[in-house]
């Protein structure tokens, strides 16, 4: 008798597990509703034209004698991309490679009935070494808009990213956090401590957000490792800490809050470094006197060839990480100084302006 009480005990149970699992579901579900409710809005698609001109040569004939001219013409060339309102005044959060050269932009939102509004807008500020640019929506409305996240991701979160890819309508998808801390380069362009995800990025997600559960940004979708060029499980966020801080900076919000190292650079390319028997790296022309590479005794003639472990190819890999540190980060850095390596430990101060223009790494 025993027996069949707790037989029927556990059959009582058991349908309570999966009802559970169904109630905890449609919980996350209606988590990524609530993101895609807020995103829809402030997530915006972004379209630019370029002037381009070509010169070309074209026969013209005179009398019987055909003379060359020099003829040029003028055409338009599109480019989409996608960006985040992070203020209400109409403040637009992209990728720098999405609207570099643009001689106009174009800002497409969506309303609460999921109908296009297209607005002009103007090149706030923008930075090619960081890969950010801040757009102004011109206009007086209110806008909605994302706040970002106060403490930064942690590889295993959820991960969600919102854009227009290809051009097509808002997209959503996602996926996790899947590492942190990532460096590397891109069609020529430097990136240092991104966040890497599986949330699907594709081309026209560049400059839209990449969110957490709450609808918070975490990160600014900037690029995707892929060998055929459609997303391969591998996509990349510039994290929100640093774009937060480029925000500020670029409006003067607070002051600006980027290491400095007190140097001026110049590329080692590959063929004066096979020349001279050389390691590629960024050669230091000029230290400036006071500053952090002067009490690390980096020296003119010096090449820096390692940034806390992280090879430096260039002057460009050197000024991405040292962008990316604040004032006051010890850093190490490894540099080839009259045929032998060696090491310095620097204290990144803070740039001082107008006053070290020159010295700006």
């Amino acid at each position: 008798m025993r027996i069949i009480m707790i037989c029927a005990c556990l059959a009582a149970a058991l349908p309570a597990a999966p009802a559970r699992a169904q109630d905890e579901a449609l919980r996350v579900q209606r988590s990524f509703n609530a993101v895609a409710d807020a995103a829809r809005p402030a997530v915006v698609s972004i379209r630019v034209l370029r002037e381009e001109v070509e010169r070309v040569i074209e026969p013209e004939f005179y009398f019987g004698h055909m003379v060359p001219v020099e003829k040029y013409y003028r055409y338009d060339t599109g480019g989409i991309g996608s960006g985040v309102i992070v203020d209400p005044k109409g403040y637009v959060l992209t990728n720098e490679h999405v609207v570099g050269g643009a001689d106009r932009i174009q800002v497409i939102l969506l309303d609460a009935r999921g109908r296009e509004k297209t607005y002009m807008a103007e090149l706030a500020a923008s930075d090619q070494r960081i890969d950010l640019a801040v757009l102004k929506i011109k206009s007086k409305d209110t806008f909605p808009y994302l706040p970002f996240a106060a403490e930064p991701a942690r590889v295993g979160d959820w991960a969600i990213a919102v854009g227009y890819p290809f051009g097509f309508r808002q997209t959503m998808t996602s996926g996790i956090v899947s590492a942190a801390d990532v460096s590397m380069r891109i069609q020529g362009r430097r990136y240092a401590r991104l966040l890497q995800t599986d949330a699907a990025i594709n081309q026209g997600n560049s400059g839209g957000p990449l969110l957490n559960i709450k609808g918070e940004i975490i990160g600014v979708n900037s690029a995707i490792f892929s060998p055929s060029g459609a997303f391969a499980g591998m996509g990349f966020a510039i994290p929100a800490q640093e774009a937060r801080r480029a925000y500020e900076d670029f409006l003067g919000l607070k002051p600006a809050r980027r290491g400095w190292l007190g140097t001026t650079l110049l590329k080692v390319d590959p063929y004066t470094a096979a020349r001279f028997g050389l390691p590629a790296g960024a050669l230091i022309d000029g230290v400036v006197p006071g500053s952090p590479a002067a009490a690390g005794k980096l020296r003119r003639g010096d090449i820096v060839t390692s940034f806390d472990g992280e090879e430096v190819r260039d002057d460009a890999d050197l000024l991405s990480f040292i962008y990316s540190r604040k004032p006051g980060d010890r850093v190490e850095l490894g540099y080839y100084r009259g045929g032998r390596e060696a090491r310095a430990y620097v204290i990144l101060g803070a740039q001082p302006g107008a006053a070290g223009a020159d010295f700006d790494y």
